[in-house]
């Protein structure tokens, strides 16, 4: 039998050039630049027959506004296509980004072995799939389990030698989990983040309100001109990307799959508006603040979701709810870490922020934020019921606010790669519960007596 730890070389794509101008572009800028000069035409026309004073700027200025908020949604400068980070940013896919395949080519049957798979590296990227599983195998029952303890991350060399298969990326699914990778957030790391926070970070002075779960609260944070940048950066600048909030739930499709779905929720009477159009995320104020965010707790900026902004008028509310979406435990991204909740304005009365199992409340205060986490310090992959909360109902005034969601793994790259968990479970779990783990161990062997 071939060597079990063998990894066969996943065949590589050309990758185009960041900022490479396309057809479809250069055709949507030609036709606004051609909707522009028209509108610009009939308004000068319009306004020389009927001898009114209004100038062509004034005539042209909706049509402006508008074409304008059509052009950040689309990405289209005037003829320049998208970065890669800038379809990052909006949750759009880089050919960059994509996993590898590993895929079978044809005639690619049972006369593949696992030895001729060792031997001949041409075979090994032709039928990189069956070689995989024929030579990539676990040799011990424990393996499943082990890999499910960290042990792929914490005793490697001998995890590659002797549970290959347990320690590797599912090759028929793009979307599987590489147990072989840290994230970011690992055992004991939470505890670690808060106490460095408030170390590192003495110019926002921290209220503790608990230690277990961690609760806290960071003062000055922003300034006044950062509360107002935040809420135009999201909101828009007439907040025309404010809409009626939503919450995501799971439904079943036509087809069985079950997907993340955001429908409106009696549990939450809010508004809200996502930060994934470029004139927010390229809005200075906006990547000030989110740099500043991720300095605090020391993790890459792509572990966190794109900012949601929050309005609570008089009455509305969110009731009792967790951030943790357990569709993502077996996401590319892994499940939610923490919550930064940014306070933009004061509240004349109510907008609490309540912990009813921790006996919390923290009050809104213009500039400031609460930081908790969603998981255990000991298994940030075992949910914390204890931060369970609910945004109390505004009684005087109006709420501003904004959530910043943040990964144990990178989670931009797992949405823009369909791989964040809201199109469904992968197709094998890996390793997250212990009878995942064993019916992947199952099934493994199963396939390979098919052969």
């Amino acid at each position: 039998m071939g060597k079990n730890n063998a990894k066969p070389p996943l065949k590589s794509k050309k990758v185009p050039s960041q900022g490479s101008q396309s057809a479809g572009t250069i055709v949507n800028s030609a036709l606004i630049a051609a909707v522009i000069a028209i509108v610009a035409a009939c308004a000068f026309y319009y306004s020389d027959a009927l001898g009114q004073r209004k100038t062509v700027e004034s005539m042209i200025k909706p049509f402006a506004q508008k074409l304008e908020s059509k052009l950040n949604d689309l990405g289209v400068d005037m003829g320049r296509s998208m970065t890669a980070e800038e379809l990052l940013q909006e949750g759009r896919a880089h050919e960059s980004l994509k996993r590898p395949q590993c895929r079978d080519a044809p005639g690619c049957g049972k006369s593949v072995t696992a030895d001729s798979c060792a031997a001949d590296e041409a075979l090994a990227l032709r039928c990189c799939s069956s070689c995989h599983k024929l030579t990539c195998v676990d040799t011990h029952t424990d393996c499943p389990t082990w890999a499910y303890e960290m042990k792929c991350i914490d005793n490697a060399e001998f995890m590659k030698a002797n549970c290959c298969s347990s320690c590797s990326p599912d090759p028929d699914d793009p979307c599987s989990i590489d147990p072989s990778e840290r994230p970011d957030v690992h055992t004991g790391d939470i505890t670690k983040i808060f106490e460095r926070a408030m170390r590192e970070f003495p110019q926002y002075p921290a209220t503790v309100h608990s230690t277990d779960p961690w609760v806290v609260q960071f003062d000055n944070l922003l300034d006044d001109e950062e509360c107002a940048g935040i809420i135009e950066a999201v909101g828009g600048k007439r907040g025309e990307y404010i809409r009626p909030s939503t919450t995501a739930k799971p439904v079943r499709q036509a087809n069985g799959q079950v997907v993340l779905t955001d429908v409106p929720d009696q549990i939450r009477t809010s508004h809200n508006a996502w930060c994934q159009h470029r004139s927010c995320f390229k809005h200075p104020v906006h990547e000030r603040v989110i740099k500043r965010i991720m300095s605090i707790v020391g993790l890459p900026e792509n572990n966190a979701e794109h900012m949601q902004l929050l309005k609570y008028g008089p009455g509305e509310y969110y009731r009792l709810h967790h951030d943790w979406i357990p569709e993502q435990l077996d996401a590319r991204c892994g499940p939610r870490a923490f919550t930064f909740f940014l306070y933009l304005s004061d509240v004349e009365e109510g907008g609490g922020t309540n912990f009813p199992y921790l006996n919390i409340t923290v009050m809104p205060k213009k500039g400031s934020a609460v930081l908790w986490p969603h998981g255990l310090d000991s298994d940030p992959r075992t949910k914390d019921h204890r931060t369970h909360h609910e945004a109390m109902p505004v009684i005087k005034g109006m709420k501003w606010g904004a959530n910043y969601w943040i990964h144990v793994s990178d989670f931009k790259t797992a949405m823009a790669t369909g791989c964040d968990g809201r199109q469904g479970q992968p197709r094998r779990s890996r390793m997250l519960t212990q009878q995942g783990a064993q019916a992947r161990l199952q099934e493994d062997a199963a396939q390979r007596a098919g052969r």
